[in-house]
């Protein structure tokens, strides 16, 4: 899923939309969102990444942030988010989907 814009309060109800509409499909167990052209974000619009989590994890699924910005990037790892989510590049996907090291 690819996201852009701010994400701040104003605009977390789409957000929350567009993020229940992928993850309630039948079969979903992983979501990827690109936040490459996400170039800020609040604690409303983290609270709702983490509410994507929670649905997927009651699924048995999986959340991958992609391509999140140096200020984003610093944001989740303070929040601890790499022990429950994968944050990556895409770079790191294409090697992961191409059995690289």
């Amino acid at each position: 899923m690819r996201i852009s814009g701010k994400i701040t309060f104003e605009y977390c109800p789409i957000l929350q939309k567009r993020l229940d509409a992928v993850s309630v499909e039948a079969g979903v167990r992983e979501v990827v969102v690109d936040f490459r052209q996400v170039p800020f974000i609040d604690s409303s619009g983290v609270g709702e990444v983490l509410r994507l989590f929670k649905r997927m994890r009651e699924v048995d699924g999986e959340v991958a942030l992609m391509n999140p910005n140096r200020k984003l990037r610093d944001l989740f790892l303070m929040y601890r988010f790499e022990r429950f989510m994968k944050i990556c590049d895409e770079a790191d996907l294409d090697k992961d989907a191409a059995g690289a090291p």
